[in-house]
């Protein structure tokens, strides 16, 4: 524990921001900051978890095509463009275990015809051109399609396939329409469908880059439709917090697709009992079926159920705060699960949560073990829904924040905004007095070994403190009364 100890000291030395009390000037380093001085006190009972308070937060980029639809994650915005910023490719991903993977593209959506049905277009054209970019495997066969239609009624279409390779170079390719015995060549809509192959096993890895498609007449273009140069695109990337993996992720990852609703989002400035945000786990749509969402520590998607934080004592509690908001009869569950290098798993512990808590509430989760040996190593999960398999409500959510290990519970007993308007504390950096204002109690001032340079009491209103025979010097204060305890850095000079 000493060894934690040391490594909060230099956490602390090296950033020497302090405290803006404008929250709309806040960021996660001071919050950090100040959140670990507050607990500083507790520090030799407790052992804080990789971004237990929720405040770093990371996307995984994912760009959907506007006006189009693309449902796998085979679909890429790319800079390798032949007009423009941006470009539409198309992936091939060989497989030796199933067909494969493969992109692609239509500016329709058979589920959502109010959002995304077709191009509208005019013109007299005779051609739909395009520039493309492409290295097929052998066997493998893409498609640019075009269905041309006025009034609902077909009138013609575009379907050309295309093999092999461009060489590594933007090829334009520019197709005849074939019109209906009509002859009429007037149209309104164009419905296109692009693809990186058009078979069922995918014979090896590849691409397609589509670009600038137009319509033509002798070599001229007649027309364009919405976003037919692949410029316009929006990001509807997974976000998760940092040292941490969900269900979204792993669906992500693992099966190429999005979940219809997310289960794992970063709660508002609202939503987070410290800081700016909270982890927020909820049930998921999955068909027809609602499941649980469930988030654990790790860097990698398979680390579920196993070690990844180091362990530094046999602690006695995980604690934190949670909100919970079921739909039905959801419960929730906090998993925690030790190991030990010298062999075996050490503690499995489970906390159930079947109550509703609107407001932010305290937990202490006590830990057995199931050995003598020390454990090293930890992993944590969250699950938002009930372990029986049973009915799931849509809108059941779990709220998360300030998690940490401790030997004995210890809640905040102050958010941050409250302690400001109590105590405030001048100059910082200090020479020979420092000035407090407070509602009274008693202060310690304690070195960076934890030795105790200077005490007293603290009258309500302002009390001066004679520094002058401290060193020069990092130092922190701590100041307790009957409401709180509070424990801010000061600089000697």
């Amino acid at each position: 524990m000493g060894q934690f100890y040391k490594l909060c000291v230099v956490f602390l030395t090296k950033y020497t921001v302090l405290w803006n009390t404008s929250k709309a000037d806040r960021n996660p380093m001071k919050y950090h900051f100040t959140y670990i001085l507050m607990c500083l006190s507790t520090l030799i009972f407790a052992q804080t978890i990789p971004n237990g308070d929720f405040e770093q937060w990371e996307v995984r980029d994912h760009f959907k095509l506007s006006g189009w639809y693309s449902p796998t994650r085979n679909v890429e915005r790319t800079a390798d463009s032949k007009e423009g910023s941006y470009a539409l490719k198309l992936i091939n991903t060989f497989s030796e275990t199933s067909n494969g993977t493969v992109g692609y593209a239509r500016n329709l959506d058979y589920n959502n015809k109010q959002e995304i049905n077709g191009a509208a277009v005019s013109g007299d054209a005779l051609s739909i051109s395009f520039w493309c970019k492409y290295d097929l495997a052998i066997g493998d066969t893409a498609r640019f399609n075009v269905v041309l239609r006025e009034k609902g009624t077909y009138k013609g279409k575009v379907d050309f396939k295309f093999t092999g390779n461009s060489a590594g170079n933007f090829v334009k390719f520019s197709i005849p329409i074939e019109w209906n015995s009509s002859g009429n060549r007037t149209i309104d809509s164009a419905w296109l469908y692009l693809y990186s192959y058009i078979e069922n096993v995918v014979d090896g890895d590849g691409y397609v880059i589509y670009d600038d498609i137009a319509f033509e007449n002798i070599g001229q273009r007649v027309g364009t439709f919405e976003n037919s140069g692949f410029e316009d695109w929006y990001n509807v990337g997974v976000e998760f917090p940092k040292e941490w993996r969900s269900i979204d992720l792993l669906f992500y990852d693992t099966y190429t697709s999005f979940l219809s609703t997310p289960s794992c989002s970063q709660g508002s400035e609202t939503d987070a009992h410290t800081g700016d945000y909270a982890l927020v786990i909820q049930n998921y749509r999955s068909g027809t079926k609602v499941q649980r969402g469930y988030a654990f520590l790790g860097e990698e998607n398979n680390d579920y159920y196993t070690p990844h934080i180091p362990f530094t004592d046999t602690f006695k509690y995980l604690q934190g705060y949670y909100k919970f908001l079921p739909d039905g009869p959801d419960t929730a569950r906090i998993n925690i699960r030790t190991y030990a290098t010298d062999g075996g798993t050490r503690s499995n512990n489970n906390l159930y949560i079947s109550e509703a808590a609107s407001e932010w509430t305290f937990f202490s989760m006590p830990l057995s073990y199931n050995s003598t040996f020390t454990p090293d190593s930890a992993a944590l999960i969250f699950y938002s829904g009930n372990d029986d398999g049973g009915e799931y409500g849509l809108d059941t959510k779990l709220f998360l924040d300030n998690l940490s290990f401790a030997m004995k519970p210890t809640p905040l007993k102050l958010s941050i905004e409250e302690v400001q308007s109590d105590i405030n504390y001048y100059p910082n950096p200090v020479n020979d007095l420092l000035s407090i204002t407070s509602t009274g109690g008693t202060y310690t001032i304690n070195d960076l070994t934890g030795k105790t340079v200077a005490n007293g009491p603290l009258q309500a209103g302002l009390t001066t403190i004679n520094t002058s025979l401290i060193s020069s010097g990092l130092y922190f204060i701590h100041i307790t009364n009957i409401n709180q305890q509070w424990t801010q850095k000061i600089i000697k000079q």
